[in-house]
């Protein structure tokens, strides 16, 4: 089983086809449970449903929006944070209220404690009807680094060395971040639909190993793979190692 493959000429168009899944789930459950990442490969999408729900052309009042991570010992209030990104490139933008969103407290003083938290919200709201991933260096989902078991729900993550290097983009200056705290495999495989989102040519060979490299928790990414409803979203560029 291979996950749907969705080829497009540049990253304006890949970023249209992420904003209108999201869309076409709300019109369909305006309740969702929607899961999706920060960082520079969502921004595209971001803008796009901003201008719709200014619009009024979508609405996402009564949706149930799921943080994916967080770096341990970030707030919201912290900039280069998960949360915080999130907040001013897309959540504070669409005016979603506070008690729609469950989020990660990189600063909980127990981060196991936090870990069951989110796993019982998302356990009581019956699953993730939609997850959004971008792919890590090293094929990490998430925070899920190389090494991460299958079966793992949400939990706290020590951080591979070129996770650290690239989170260094997120910050004004240099940063120390070593453990990240995350949603799940688990999670992951069981959400009715998982997209994964790739833009330009660094991401081409992590994107070719994913699709085309045995499923390994050497390379967490290969899980899609095993997923009965994922699909890839891809620039030309980061598609550009795939034999069509």
């Amino acid at each position: 089983m291979k996950p749907k493959l969705n080829i497009y000429p540049n990253y304006e168009a890949m970023s249209l086809a992420a904003a209108e899944r999201v869309m076409a789930l709300l019109s369909k459950k305006p309740n969702a449970v929607i899961c999706l990442p920060s960082g520079s490969t969502p921004l595209g999408m971001f803008e796009i449903l901003v201008s719709e729900n200014q619009k009024g052309a979508t609405d996402f009042s009564t949706c149930i929006f799921i943080g994916l991570d967080e770096w341990i010992g970030f707030g919201a209030d912290d900039d280069g944070g998960c949360r915080n990104l999130l907040n001013k490139d897309f959540l504070k933008p669409i005016g979603l209220r506070e008690d729609k969103i469950v989020f990660f407290d990189g600063k909980a003083h127990n981060p196991d404690e936090e870990c069951a938290r989110i796993n019982k919200v998302v356990a009581g709201l019956g699953g993730l009807d939609l997850i959004i991933l971008g792919v890590g260096m090293n094929g990490h989902l998430a925070l899920n680094e190389p090494g991460t078991p299958w079966d793992t729900y949400a939990h706290v993550s020590e951080l591979e060395d070129i996770t650290k290097e690239v989170g260094q983009k997120y910050f004004k200056q240099s940063t120390i971040i070593n453990r990240g705290i995350t949603v799940g495999i688990r999670h992951i495989m069981e959400s009715k639909t998982a997209i994964l989102m790739a833009s330009g040519s660094a991401k081409a060979p992590v994107v070719k190993r994913a699709l085309d490299f045995p499923v390994t928790t050497n390379f967490p990414a290969t899980i899609l793979q095993n997923h009965l409803n994922a699909e890839y979203l891809l620039d030309a560029d980061a598609a550009s190692l795939i034999e069509q």
